[in-house]
């Protein structure tokens, strides 16, 4: 009687461990789910953000060149509006000197107005009165 006692409480006591061990395993394995579908999330929304930036930089880059095409029209009317008047008033000249330097250096343009700019550089300066 010991002996079917101690294996039946033996083989409950198993069970138990058993199941103990089952619900640790079974926790740990949801809790790993839920971690994976956290990263999961975050990666998606890295890469949604990487595409709204990449959207951004291409519109950024739209309004770079549309601006170069401007300023470079603006410098070059202007540039040879005061050639043609053979002076320049010294303001002037430092606005568009200002005009050029942002059109060249800060976007980065080419130097296709900069023998104009010189010529403008070198006229007479105007007499205010």
């Amino acid at each position: 009687m010991e002996i079917l006692v101690a294996i039946i409480t033996g083989g409950a006591l198993a069970a138990i461990i058993e199941g103990v061990r089952e619900f640790l395993s079974w926790r740990r394995n949801r809790k790993a789910i839920q971690e994976d579908r956290k990263e999961a999330k975050k990666e998606s929304e890295i890469d949604d953000l990487k595409e709204t930036m990449d959207a951004l930089k291409s519109k950024v880059d739209v309004l770079v060149e549309s601006q170069k095409f401007i300023l470079f029209d603006r410098i070059r009317f202007l540039g040879q509006a005061y050639i043609e008047a053979r002076e320049i008033d010294f303001d002037d000249r430092r606005i568009l000197n200002d005009m050029h330097r942002s059109y060249h250096d800060g976007l980065e343009a080419d130097g296709d107005l900069d023998a104009l700019m010189d010529e403008v550089n070198h006229l007479p300066l105007k007499i205010k009165h």
